[in-house]
């Protein structure tokens, strides 16, 4: 009896921990998504309801874009290379995107420096690469608690005498699902060759 308890110690740690989701396609396809750096949760975590403003000032939090998909990253529109790259990548990504798939998707970029990044300079910003994508920004408490919720990471990096500051932050794709939950993220690249399958894939894992 003891013998057989032991054999099953692993498999009752990962219901416990929620990693067993499912057998055959669906484990398969998770196994498989998570060998090309995306990693899906077997169960949502929970998303603090905090509120930002968009790019157009206009209030806006996790909570209130409920039934669609979020696709989260933080950056800053002074950032001089991953932010600009990351933007143009799915926006082409975007352009592939069949319709339905698209439609249940927002792209969001949380501002890790809201000081700078108001809604007037952000707006045209994002245009340029989208007009559809969205601004999280204008709470400096707000981003530190999603965040740290969201396992995303930043810091300011001062430079020398009369040179701007830069932001150093971490580079994933978080994604939330659209019932608010946390569940996973893509580690870049994020070119649209890579992405365009994987997020299909994605979409289809999701509730």
């Amino acid at each position: 009896m003891q013998r057989w308890f032991l054999l099953f110690l692993p498999l009752l740690a990962a219901l416990s921990l929620g990693i067993v989701v499912a057998k055959g396609p669906v484990w398969q396809q998770q196994a498989l998504l998570q060998q090309d750096g995306v990693q899906i949760f077997a169960r949502g975590l929970p998303v603090s309801d905090t509120q930002f403003v968009d790019q157009y000032g206009q209030p806006v939090s996790v909570a209130q874009l409920r039934g669609r998909h979020l696709l989260l990253f933080f950056g800053y529109t002074f950032c001089p290379d991953i932010c600009p790259t990351t933007l143009m990548d799915l926006n082409r990504l975007w352009k592939q995107l069949p319709e339905a798939v698209r439609a249940d998707w927002q792209v969001i970029m949380v501002s890790v420096d809201p000081q700078r990044d108001r809604p007037e300079s952000m707006a045209p910003y994002l245009r340029y690469f989208n007009p559809s994508f969205m601004a999280f920004t204008g709470n400096e408490a707000g981003v530190k608690v999603l965040a740290a919720e969201l396992n995303a990471i930043y810091s300011k990096v001062e430079r020398g005498p009369d040179q701007p500051y830069l932001m150093d932050h971490s580079a994933n794709l978080v994604i939330v699902d659209r019932h608010g939950s946390y569940r996973g993220y893509i580690a870049p690249p994020h070119d649209a060759g890579r992405m365009l399958p994987l997020l299909q894939a994605v979409h289809q894992a999701l509730p």
